[in-house]
């Protein structure tokens, strides 16, 4: 009879220290996953960035359909990207129309002007080409490095609006500067956008699927990764 109780005492033994393993186990693993998906882990950190850039694209996307708006629409992914920048824990969609609505009248006067510009020295470079009917090589070259300059100061200019209060003219001086003053970064900057229609020009499957990329997370990709640029070069000039 003894020795069955033993026999018997030895068994719930077992079974309570298995019990107590995979009691264990659990809370391990629950510790491992919390670990690894906190907001303060890699993957935590990298799906939050993953997550503002799918969001601040598909508004960008939305905001910019009347093509008019799409100076706002830069300045608000712009302001909600730098605010991130600047650790702020605010939800990224209320950080893009804050910056949206704060500066429309003056990002939406800057889009138009560029778009004016952009389409003035277009005519000229046209008209001053082999091809054109006022064929002059010396104003072709001029009007073409008169594109780079505003291209690259445009580069500046809808991230400077939501960054600095000032008004229009003095942002778009403060932009070339910023520009001129860091073409280390300008050009890879002007090259990118750049390189991607180019792409799309090669061929409708081509534009097709850069559309497409940009459609899903390609503008807020690169409204990101531009963030760490304006940050790095406006620093010394916020408050």
């Amino acid at each position: 009879m003894s020795v069955y109780l033993v026999w018997k005492n030895v068994q719930s033994f077992e079974i309570l220290s298995v019990i107590i393993d995979m009691k264990n186990t659990d809370v391990v693993s629950s510790l491992i996953m919390n670990k690894l998906f906190s907001n303060e882990s890699v993957f935590g950190i990298l799906f939050g960035h993953l997550g503002d850039i799918i969001i601040v694209n598909l508004l960008f996307v939305v905001t910019s359909l009347p093509v008019v708006t799409m100076g706002a629409a830069l300045s608000g992914m712009n302001y909600a990207f730098l605010k991130r920048r600047r650790l702020s824990d605010e939800p990224i969609s209320r950080l893009y129309f804050d910056g949206f609505k704060a500066n429309f009248r003056q990002a939406t006067a800057a889009w138009l002007a560029t778009l004016f510009v952009f389409a003035f020295f277009a005519v000229d470079i046209y008209a001053f080409s082999d091809k054109g009917p006022l064929t002059n090589p010396l104003l072709a070259i001029i009007c073409t490095s008169a594109v780079l300059v505003c291209y690259f100061t445009v580069l500046y200019l809808f991230a400077v609006i939501p960054a600095f209060d000032n008004d229009l003219r003095s942002l778009a001086v403060q932009s070339f500067s910023f520009a001129a003053g860091h073409l280390a970064l300008t050009i890879p900057m002007a090259f990118f956008p750049a390189s991607l229609i180019g792409i799309m020009l090669t061929g409708i499957s081509a534009f097709a699927f850069v559309t497409s990329m940009l459609l899903l997370f390609g503008c807020g990709l690169f409204g990101w990764l531009y963030s760490f640029i304006y940050i790095r070069v406006f620093s010394p000039f916020l408050d």
